[in-house]
């Protein structure tokens, strides 16, 4: 980062709200200034239709721990998917990005606001069924304290996803990554961990990875460049197209040019996303 943050996050956040050039950023992130057409929005996404599918289809009478909640468009989408009750777990008390806007939104919801650190839960052992955090391992200080303490809440045969979280392969890649990171270069509080570093986490806290999504594995990755598996599926030819037009459309359906295409996009970029699965082993 060049120099000290200089100011808070909810000041840059303000500030790019109201910038048309980040527009596409803030939609992406779920920021904008009307809290509930955001979680609309996330609600009736392909990531958390993907989400949902990857948590078993359904949370039907389910308690949601949702990690780093933000203004809490992921818990109302959980209560409106069926989720008995979600846990809220949000430190930042802004009334623009954290816990103030979750309150003023999830107030007539089953959704309990806890402000704490993930590092620091206070919750029973084994008193949730589904541990879900989007963008959050990366801000950890502590990143095996924190799946730690999202082992131990999460139930025996509970399920874990942590979604969109940011891979750099060096202390060079990092560096590059915040460095055009808009929020980070405002307010600084951005971070990255090596793949491996999120794995051995993972598993350090007692829990089995099902699976681990590369960038393109999945839309809860993709997004916001695709919003369902049959734009997933043609990404080389969308991609081609926006650089060479239809000649690149065209180009894309030919096996030779999809597979270097995807070479391509799969390259190893700073901050790529990757999410992972896993599940509690049954006592």
């Amino acid at each position: 980062m060049n120099g000290a943050p200089s100011m808070t996050t909810e000041a840059a956040i303000d500030l790019l709200r109201h910038d048309p050039a980040f527009a596409p950023t803030i939609s992406s992130m779920y920021l904008d200034e009307d809290v509930a057409a955001a979680a609309a929005r996330f609600a009736r996404s392909g990531e958390f239709s993907e989400v949902v599918d990857l948590l078993g289809g359904s949370l039907e009478g389910r308690r949601v721990l949702d990690l780093g909640a933000g203004t809490g468009v992921a818990s109302a989408a959980f209560v409106k998917a069926g989720a008995k009750e979600v846990i809220a777990v949000e430190p930042d008390p802004s009334g623009l990005v954290g816990h103030g806007a979750l309150r003023r939104h999830c107030d007539d919801l089953p959704v309990a606001v806890v402000s704490a650190l993930g590092e620091r839960l206070p919750l029973a052992d084994g008193s949730v069924d589904v541990v879900y955090c989007r963008q959050v391992l990366h801000h950890m200080t502590d990143l095996d304290e924190a799946l730690r303490e999202c082992g131990r809440v999460l139930r025996p045969g509970g399920a874990f996803l942590a979604t969109r979280e940011h891979v750099v392969d060096d202390p060079g890649q990092l560096e590059e990554f915040l460095r055009a990171h808009p929020v980070h270069q405002l307010a600084g509080g951005e971070g990255a961990y090596s793949l491996d570093e999120y794995e051995r986490a993972v598993r350090g806290a007692g829990l089995t990875i099902r699976r681990t999504f590369g960038p393109w594995d999945c839309v809860i990755n993709a997004f916001p460049t695709v919003e369902d598996p049959a734009e997933l599926r043609r990404v080389p030819s969308i991609t081609l197209a926006a650089r060479f037009g239809r000649l690149g459309a065209v180009m894309g359906r030919a096996p030779a040019v999809r597979q270097a295409t995807w070479r391509w996009l799969r390259r190893a970029k700073p901050g790529r996303l990757y999410s992972f699965l896993a599940v509690k082993p049954p006592g």
